[in-house]
């Protein structure tokens, strides 16, 4: 229990054993090929993402090639590791897995701010990080969108709760850009404005009453 316990309260040692068992949890997924019909269509078909030159074409050309969705990060990603990578999934499936452990960080990060206690941030982004609702998302590369969406989500919600309690100016706007780079990966960002209400609604007036 002691040797959990500096865990715990270890910052790189708690961050360390996340990262350990999310890559475990999700190590028999790297050697995966491209999947189904997104990926045949954003990644291996895709001649967008074979040059850095196709930049301004990725921010003004819809996801699937048929005006339905915008979302151009998610490509710029695709493009980024086509570029060192070619068309190996190996490296694609990796990348998952790397955002995804930054994500497990992020909700560390933003349940220990909202209940100053590293337990209870510890155990939230562990169960996190190996909890098989995720599977969907990390183990599809086209489940890139939904990974860096929330990634910039929880960025942009834990920017928002330091400006609400500190009041610094910088810690909105870069809760903004987040917002911003969210949308631009997933149309699921607009639910983060309802999520600030509801943070204002409750976690900010239960901390006034105290």
């Amino acid at each position: 229990m002691q040797a959990l316990e500096k865990i715990i309260h270890s910052r790189w040692l708690g961050f360390a054993l996340t990262a350990a068992l999310a890559l475990t949890a999700y190590s028999f997924m790297l050697q995966a090929p491209f999947r189904g019909m997104d990926d045949s269509v954003t990644i291996v078909q895709n001649p967008d993402i074979r040059g850095f030159d196709n930049i301004p074409k990725i921010f003004t050309s819809s996801f699937f090639g048929d005006r339905s969705y915008y979302r151009p990060l998610v490509s710029l990603s695709y493009a980024i590791e086509y570029h060192f990578f070619g068309l190996c999934p190996f490296f694609y499936n990796l990348d998952n897995v790397i955002i995804h452990i930054f994500n497990a960080f992020a909700v560390f990060a933003l349940v220990n701010r909202l209940f100053q206690n590293r337990s209870i941030a510890f155990w939230a982004s562990l169960l996190f990080a190996v909890h098989p609702v995720q599977w969907e998302a990390v183990a599809n590369v086209s489940g890139r969108a939904i990974l860096l969406n929330a990634f910039f989500v929880l960025i942009a919600l834990r920017l928002f709760i330091d400006f609400c309690g500190r009041g610094k100016i910088l810690a909105l706007a870069g809760s903004l850009l987040s917002f911003t780079l969210a949308f631009l990966c997933k149309e699921s960002a607009a639910v983060l404005p309802v999520v600030l209400a509801l943070y204002l609604a409750f976690f900010r007036r239960e901390k006034t009453k105290l």
